[in-house]
């Protein structure tokens, strides 16, 4: 039976979502699917690889939308953006789900959705709406792996090649793709910047309402500052987390923040190799404003323009919506904080646990700084240091940090760290468990991932296919992977680009 989709999003705000085809390829043909992804949402995965599973994933005859949002890109605002190469499918109502009744958004559920699938009402001029097939897979591993490191994600479903050849980095055409992706939802804080531009008041109560029924079904369905507050809340620990797998998303404008706190639309980000508070890698952030160092600040930023378009919402009295907001926004620096503390925490092999008191965190947060000082000053390989204490502790020596940091530096750090150890309370096989469940061996290596992206565009996707079965068992050392675990020499060169 054909899986049930539905639009209660585009139902209830037909102004946010505009009806709109994907362009479809007669040539198209569903090349990969994700087995466990489609399990985990009761979908027959040999069945979307079919041409009936493509008519589904691409929307069929039934309706399909582009939405609206507006967005502040590199700090200015664009007050009209929108889906301007991707597609709405529908909501696929979850497997199992009791808490509401069919059409009714209180019952979870994900959005089905195209990025590279044509043009629509919002694409600017000049573009094709199409993706690369680089692109497409690009997506598809960074998707796959932060979702195995245990973030907060979208994720890929499928992949469709279409037959089609267009022109992006360089004059040569190269073949084009379809990633059809999964979210909590697509609400971003660029949609309640888009309806504080062009609704009433009425329109965005109910967005407001929506947000908070279909995400935070625990809170007051009417009440902005919840939402403001569970936002704030999600997004901090989503940027903790980042900051603890030292991965740069590349482009947090406004219309890239999800309400649901996911990581959504990563184009041109990458995971440091060689480590640095600055590191950037997008070709277009030229003033590295979405640098690694800079993530949390911009967050903060963006969190502050979502507030504004809630104001006239919380309070009719403007004095007093801004003092409660920044109230309410003054939570999220140590809510980060907490997060960040307690996630590298686990990766120095530190058992900070649910009690550990304000003096213990604060002793602890100064150690974590000092560390990545000392990592920023050596330029250390990032994962590849925090892996190489887990390695040690196994064995029970010093053997890798010393050959990192020198014999001296690394004797003084262990010699804090295992202080720091001993007052929490870690014993060493706690220490060891904790580091070995969050110091991964395997990431998508920036030069590798690009040259396994150059071999799919040639009808080689053997490369891309061995990564991404590393990345999803990424604290699991496998014989014959030695390659996938540390950076090419280069790797201080690369640059990322937004393929789509």
């Amino acid at each position: 039976m054909t899986p049930t989709l539905e639009h209660t999003y585009a139902c209830t705000f037909p102004t946010l979502a505009t009806e709109q085809r994907p362009t479809i390829p007669a040539e198209s043909r569903v090349t990969w699917v994700n087995e466990p992804l489609a399990q985990e949402l009761g979908l027959d995965a040999a069945w979307l690889a079919t041409n009936n599973g493509l008519a589904w994933l691409t929307g069929g005859s039934a309706e399909t939308y582009a939405l609206a949002y507006s967005g502040f890109q590199f700090g200015q605002l664009s007050p009209v953006l929108g889906d301007g190469r991707a597609h709405l499918v529908g909501e696929l109502p979850l497997p199992g789900a009791e808490l509401g009744a069919s059409g009714n958004p209180t019952q979870p559920r994900v959005d089905l959705h195209l990025k590279g699938s044509g043009l629509t009402n919002f694409s600017r001029p000049g573009s094709d709406g199409k993706a690369p097939l680089s692109a497409v897979w690009r997506e598809v591993v960074i998707g796959e792996s932060l979702h195995a490191l245990g973030v907060p994600t979208s994720r890929a479903l499928a992949v469709i090649e279409t037959g089609e050849y267009i022109r992006r980095r360089s004059p040569m055409p190269e073949p084009a793709g379809i990633l059809v992706r999964v979210a909590s939802s697509h609400l971003r804080v660029g949609t309640f910047q888009y309806a504080q531009l062009t609704e009433g008041e009425e329109l965005r109560k109910n967005l407001v309402n929506y947000a908070l029924t279909r995400h935070y079904p625990h809170l007051n369905a009417e009440n902005p500052l919840d939402l403001l507050r569970a936002v704030s809340k999600q997004q901090a620990q989503l940027v903790a987390h980042w900051m603890s797998l030292g991965f740069v998303h590349g482009v947090l404008n406004t219309d890239n923040v999800s309400i649901s706190g996911q990581a959504i639309d990563f184009g041109p980000c990458a995971f440091i190799d060689g480590f640095s508070r600055d590191a950037v890698y997008s070709s277009i952030d030229r003033q590295g404003r979405y640098k690694y160092r800079n993530q949390p600040g911009v967050t903060q930023w963006n969190l502050a323009r979502f507030a504004e378009t809630l104001l006239d919402l919380i309070d009719d009295d403007p004095n007093k919506a801004v003092h409660l907001a920044t109230d309410v926004l003054a939570e999220f620096e140590e809510t980060y904080q907490d997060a960040c503390t307690r996630l590298f925490a686990a990766k120095l092999g530190i058992d900070l646990g649910e009690s550990a008191d304000g003096q213990t965190l604060d002793k602890v947060a100064a150690f974590i700084e000092k560390t990545l000082d000392l990592a920023g000053e050596k330029t250390l390989d990032f994962t590849g240091f925090f892996r190489a204490l887990t390695d040690d502790a196994e064995v029970q020596n010093s053997e890798k940090l010393q050959s990192l940091l020198g014999q001296e530096p690394a004797e003084t750090w262990l010699a804090e760290l295992n202080r720091l150890r001993a007052e929490t309370g870690a014993s060493p096989e706690k220490s060891y468990q904790l580091m070995q469940g969050n110091n991964p061996v395997y990431i998508p290596r920036n030069l590798t991932l690009d040259a396994a992206l150059r071999k799919v565009e040639t009808g080689d996707a053997e490369p891309i296919q061995r990564l991404i079965e590393a990345v999803r068992n990424p604290y699991t050392r496998v014989v014959g992977n030695e390659d996938l675990e540390q950076a090419p020499d280069s790797s201080r060169f690369f640059t990322s680009f937004c393929g789509t």
